[in-house]
């Protein structure tokens, strides 16, 4: 069972992004309106993207990463025959 969110919950992320000569972790903020945001560590500008968006976004990429393995196993298979 998961937690309901009722609040805006921020995560400090341990990936890093050079910014304006510094380089500055990701702060990840669940919306409970169902939104995502993205803003760089000691700035104010955040980008915002709907958690439904990001699902699939999620899925095409995995779609798309079978379909080369595939792709590169039958040229594999091929390159034998």
């Amino acid at each position: 069972m998961t937690t309901q969110l009722t609040k805006p919950v921020r995560r400090k992320s341990n990936e890093l992004r050079r910014d304006r000569g510094k380089y500055r972790p990701i702060i990840v903020t669940l919306y409970p309106a169902g939104f995502i945001g993205l803003r760089l560590e000691g700035t104010r500008k955040e980008e915002t993207i709907p958690i439904e968006a990001v699902y699939e976004r999620a899925i095409k990429m995995r779609l798309a990463f079978e379909a080369a393995e595939k792709k590169a196993r039958e040229v594999k298979r091929k390159g034998r025959s």
